[in-house]
């Protein structure tokens, strides 16, 4: 038979903090849904034709290196952030967060944005293989246009001053990668 201690919980009620890891669970996955459902809808680059390769410049947002400096999302694109539809601007300059990239890493920069010609670069981790850089979290009500991966040379890279190519003692290389969405799987 068994007896009941006077400080044994009560069998009726749930005795795990559950309601503050739900609440958290419940905004991760919030955010990740979001992340992936803002998409680019089109680009609005002329005819692109209806080739395979045409539909594909058209559904991308041609990052690249900035005007002044930075990054840059050298298109006007159609796009649907949280199930709105709008238009995106072209920017010319999308500048890196400031601070020094170590010397022989590799680390994704997102590029996020909403309407208009604002956005925002932010940097993933800094990794000593390109597979192991990750892109940053999407921030909130933004989506991501692409990437660029940055693989410093020799020497530290400042990216403070928001310049992607020919500073002097690296021989670092910038990969852009266009998005139509956050990825599901990083590669």
């Amino acid at each position: 038979m068994a007896y009941k201690k006077f400080d044994d919980p009560s069998l009726d009620v749930a005795q795990s903090p559950r309601k503050v890891y739900d609440a958290v669970v419940h905004e991760a996955l919030r955010r990740a849904i979001q992340s992936i459902t803002n998409r680019i809808v089109s680009g609005n680059f002329g005819t692109a034709g209806t080739t395979a390769a045409g539909v594909a410049t058209a559904l991308n947002s041609s990052c690249g290196t900035g005007q002044t400096g930075g990054c840059c999302i050298g298109a006007a694109l159609a796009v649907i952030i949280n199930g709105r539809a709008g238009t995106r601007s072209s920017s010319g300059s999308m500048w890196l967060p400031a601070g020094t990239q170590s010397a022989s890493t590799y680390v994704k920069y997102g590029l996020f944005g909403a309407y208009g010609s604002t956005g925002t670069c932010l940097a993933g981790n800094e990794s000593t293989s390109a597979t192991g850089a990750y892109l940053p979290d999407c921030p909130d009500g933004l989506m991501c246009f692409g990437y660029m991966q940055y693989a410093a040379g020799t020497s530290a890279w400042n990216r403070g001053a928001n310049v992607v190519t020919g500073q002097t003692g690296s021989s670092g290389t910038a990969t852009f990668v266009d998005l139509v969405h956050m990825p599901l799987f990083e590669t």
